[in-house]
């Protein structure tokens, strides 16, 4: 990824919970026709550990 996400200005800890859709449409597209390109979804949320 060539984006960075600053989660905060000082260390700590934090958990983190990814969930994602397509995975398995994105691998038929790939076998069959080349690539699944934008078929495949994340969505990855963070929060500290101290809450």
């Amino acid at each position: 990824m060539d984006d960075v996400i600053t989660l905060a200005d000082s260390g700590g800890s934090w958990h983190v919970r990814v969930s994602g859709a397509g995975r398995a449409e994105a691998a038929a597209l790939s076998e069959g026709e080349g690539t699944g390109v934008g078929v495949e979804r994340y969505l990855i949320q963070f929060w500290p550990a101290d809450l």
